[in-house]
Formats: structure tokens, sequence, C-alpha cells
């Protein structure tokens, strides 16, 4: 299609501007990005995050040019540009540096480790933006986060209600329970909620960074996965569907995280047996 001809287009032609418009751009950012998950990262897999960031906004520029919204596709071109500068910081950083994305970005994309992290980093990603789109006043890539939810942006309920409610979390969390979103903890996804939109921006980040992922499970990772693996693979693509899901519905902040840390974090790791990073010692990440 024309659109997505003119998506690729453009992103080449930002990758091609790196070292000119984006140097002009002021970023306080230094150094590679850091992810919240507790999974190791490897430099590949840092650089085919920020690029797969990069197309969502590259992305959004287009399709907010091509509906008039001329503020909304310079915001997101100005967001595409800081990334590709995080890019350039993280390919000079790598050991050996990397002078050509396209090789690095390729190779990522026929590893399924490097695919899983970029999964996990991604969806991390999603978070970030939506609780930046609505103003929530925590850390949602933070899991220890869950329990300490801001009333205010809770519904009000009564006494009975929410106690049932908390308990339900409780023992869905401690027992590790793979359809906490499903039966009656699914209206944690529907019901009428306080949230208030800040950023239209950062949620149509969210919503085409949740669309993305889902397309690049299916037809990427998923087919370089073990058949053995069919019901746990079932399972997480069910998982990314419903975090698509959860954002396209403005669900509320725990549901969220719910998907990312109860359902999609552990299956990937439980799939592709990613390294914690408390378990990586210091000799291995030479």
């Amino acid at each position: 299609m024309l659109v997505n001809k003119i998506v690729v287009d453009t992103l080449g032609l930002l990758l091609t501007l790196s070292l000119t418009s984006i140097m002009s751009l002021e970023d306080n950012r230094h150094g590679q990005r850091a992810y919240a998950h507790d999974f190791s990262t490897t430099d590949e897999s840092s650089l085919v995050t920020l690029v797969e960031q990069i197309k969502a906004e590259t992305q959004l520029v287009i399709t907010s040019f091509l509906s008039n919204e001329n503020f909304s596709a310079h915001e997101h071109a100005r967001e595409a540009a800081e990334l590709m500068k995080d890019l350039e910081s993280n390919m000079t950083q790598t050991n050996p540096p990397s002078s050509d994305i396209t090789q690095v970005y390729d190779q990522g994309q026929k590893d399924s480790t490097t695919l899983a992290i970029v999964v996990a980093n991604i969806v991390d990603e999603i978070l970030r933006k939506y609780g930046s789109a609505f103003a929530v006043g925590y850390d949602m890539t933070n899991m220890s986060n869950m329990m300490n939810m801001d009333m205010m942006t809770m519904p009000e309920m009564d006494n009975s209600s929410s106690h049932s409610m908390d308990m339900m979390r409780t023992t869905n969390v401690t027992n590790g329970d793979s359809n906490m979103l499903g039966g009656h903890s699914n209206n944690l996804m529907i019901m009428e909620n306080d949230l208030v939109l800040v950023n239209m921006n950062d949620y149509e980040t969210a919503k085409v960074l949740s669309s993305n992922i889902k397309d690049q499970f299916s037809t990427q990772l998923r087919p370089r996965s073990l058949v053995n693996e069919t019901t746990n693979l079932d399972t997480l693509e069910n998982s990314l569907e419903k975090l698509g899901e959860a954002v396209n519905t403005k669900a509320l902040p725990e549901a969220m995280m719910d998907i990312v840390h109860i359902r999609i974090h552990p299956m990937l790791q439980k799939i592709y047996d990613l390294e914690l990073q408390r378990n990586v010692t210091p000799e291995s990440q030479d």
C-alpha cells in the first residue's frame, strides 16, 4: 500500500538525516536506555527495540499528516528524532561499535532470544507511554507498584466490593494465575473509571506499539519458536492481544500491569529461557 511505502521511505529518511536534524534537538538523555523488567538485555536487543520505536513514531507522523494533524505530526517527528539520537548513541557503545544498523536489525530479527527481549522491552514502553498519557502517578513498569495504585484513579465502591477485589488480586498474583484477566477479573478492564487523557500523542504511541508488537510476535518471533511450546505460545499471543484491547479501551492502569507483569513477562521467560539480570555474573557480560 502507498501509506506503507511512505512509512518505509520516511524511516529511511530519518536514518539518513540522523547526523544533521537530530543533533539540533535538545536531549539530556545519555547512554543506553534502561528497561524496567528484570531480563538481561543485549546490545542487539536494545538497538532493535529502538528501531521498532522509531518505526511506530514514523507511522504516526504519516498518519497525522494525512489527517491534517500537523501539531501531532510534529510531536511524533520530534520523538522519532530523539529516538534516532538514542540509536546513534547506542550504536557507538556496542562492543564492537556498529555502523550498519540494517545488518544489526536483520540479525536481530532472526534470533528468537533477541526478539523475545524486544517484546519485553516494547511492552514496558507501552506501559510507560500509557502512564504518561493518563498522568498515572507511579511507574507502571515497576511490578511492586501493582498493589499501590493511586485510589484517585479507581471508581467508588463499597467496602465489601473493595475487599473482594483486593482478595482476588492478591490470590491471583500469589498463585501466578494465567487466567487472571478472565472471568470476573475481566471487569477490571471494562469498568468505568476516572482516568483523564492528558497526552494524546503518548496514547497514540502506546496504541501503535501494542499493535505492532502483536504483529511482530505473530510473524517474526512465533515462527522461530519451538513447536512443543504451542500451548504457551497461544497463551502469550492471547495476552498480547489482550494488551492491545486494554490500550484501545483505555483500561485501568492496574489491568494493564496485570497483563504485562503477570502474563506476558513470565511467559516470555518460560518459553525463551530469558536470563534475569540478577543471575548474570559480571564475567558473562564481558
